[in-house]
């Protein structure tokens, strides 16, 4: 393989898609400069409409983008429905696939392509044995955590994810809890190839810095103790008991605040429980904020808390990328137990690790933090450590060899 050997990346979730994976395969890409090519989609395949803003991220970023419409079936297709939903259904995916192998054929014939990497197993781990007869090229697929957890329909036996799995060169994960949930799946025998890169933060974009005085009027932050959430509103995030934790602080200290950054399915959920705890005017709803305002918005926080859980589905927190953004920020923070958040937060070192399903632990953890500012500073300090020890230009260079090698 030469030095000018490129790895190819096809990724269905990818900037301007908001999300944890979209940011590792962001900082990959970015950080890899010109030895990687990605495939990401025109479409977010999880309503049919056209991503805003992607020609705009293109444009800007060090690496090559090559965009197709969709690289999955739009799940709004109605597969389960009747024989013509079923044929609306294989027709779409059957089309998207010739698609996405004509493009291929076409940059394996213009660049030296020395390794593709997969980044969504279910939606295109068909494409291992495919890329093995097309080019000699090493395959690596990246998992995250959820998609091996969660039980899915389309794969319920779990016989898709392993065979894609068990022919790939490579599997990356990004946390021990994911790691352990690929050898529950294939085995011991798949230790050899399974290597771990935990997720990195890049310090030229978090960094500390004094809150933003038209962010702290706009969200009548001024004098307030700040606790912060980060994330798609999903359920497995836990804010929902984050919420129920923090009226009982504000209770007892009526100056804090709870600032929501993001958007998602269980916003309303999410609000009314926020009524029923009567701190409708104490949690704070920002919704989705710009790229270039994001750090910015974790730098309003005293403490950041996602006390994520896992679902009875299996759904859980892979690593938790927004926990060492916060720790680079110089916020600690306050993680769930369950998944692989774990290997993101140390307890007691860069944040505190609660019970995600238990609102009493989680709000002993948030008074502490509100009452103990020898603790918050002894986190802040060792926060900030982690974080620059999680450059992600080093991540960036692991993955290229692991590809590569």
């Amino acid at each position: 393989m030469t030095t000018s050997a490129k790895v190819l990346l096809i990724a269905n979730n990818f900037p301007p898609i908001r999300g944890g994976s979209a940011v590792v395969y962001d900082n990959l890409a970015r950080y890899s400069s010109d030895h990687m090519i990605v495939i990401a989609p025109q479409i977010n395949y999880n309503d049919g409409l056209p991503l805003i803003g992607w020609r705009e991220h293109d444009r800007t970023v060090p690496y090559r983008v090559i965009r197709l419409p969709l690289l999955r079936t739009n799940i709004n297709v109605p597969n389960a429905r009747g024989w013509r939903g079923k044929l609306a259904f294989w027709m779409s995916d059957l089309l998207i696939r010739m698609r996405l192998l004509l493009l291929l054929r076409k940059v394996f014939k213009a660049e030296d392509i020395g390794a593709v990497c997969i980044g969504e197993l279910l939606a295109s781990g068909w494409l291992i044995d495919v890329l093995h007869w097309m080019s000699p090229v090493r395959t690596a697929i990246y998992v995250h955590g959820e998609e091996i957890t969660t039980e899915d329909p389309y794969d319920a036996d779990r016989a898709r994810a392993k065979r894609a799995l068990r022919k790939a060169d490579r599997i990356i994960v990004v946390s021990r809890f994911t790691q352990n949930a690929v050898l529950d799946l294939l085995g011991p025998d798949a230790t050899g190839k399974i290597t771990l890169v935990e997720n990195g933060v890049s310090g030229d974009r978090f960094f500390p810095r004094a809150k933003r005085a038209d962010l702290v009027e706009q969200y009548q932050l001024a004098d307030r103790f700040v606790f912060v959430s980060v994330c798609r509103l999903l359920e497995k995030k836990g804010i929902d008991h984050a919420i129920q934790a923090f009226a009982r602080v504000a209770r007892r200290h009526p100056e804090c605040r709870y600032l929501v950054v993001g958007a998602g399915p269980y916003e309303a959920r999410l609000r009314e429980i926020a009524l029923q705890e009567d701190m409708a005017d104490r949690v704070i709803f920002a919704g989705d904020v710009p790229d270039e305002d994001l750090a910015e918005h974790y730098c309003l926080g005293d403490a950041f808390v996602m006390p994520n859980r896992r679902l009875p589905n299996g759904d859980t927190e892979g690593f938790g990328l927004v926990f060492l953004e916060a720790n680079a920020c110089g916020i600690p923070v306050i993680a769930g137990s369950d998944g692989g958040s774990r290997d993101a937060v140390k307890d007691g070192v860069n944040g505190l690790v609660v019970d995600g399903s238990s609102v009493d632990r989680i709000a002993d953890a948030m008074m502490k933090l509100r009452e103990d500012p020898v603790l918050r500073e002894t986190l802040r300090t060792r926060s900030l450590e982690v974080a620059a020890a999680a450059d992600w230009r080093q991540k960036a260079g692991l993955f290229l060899t692991l590809c590569m090698e």
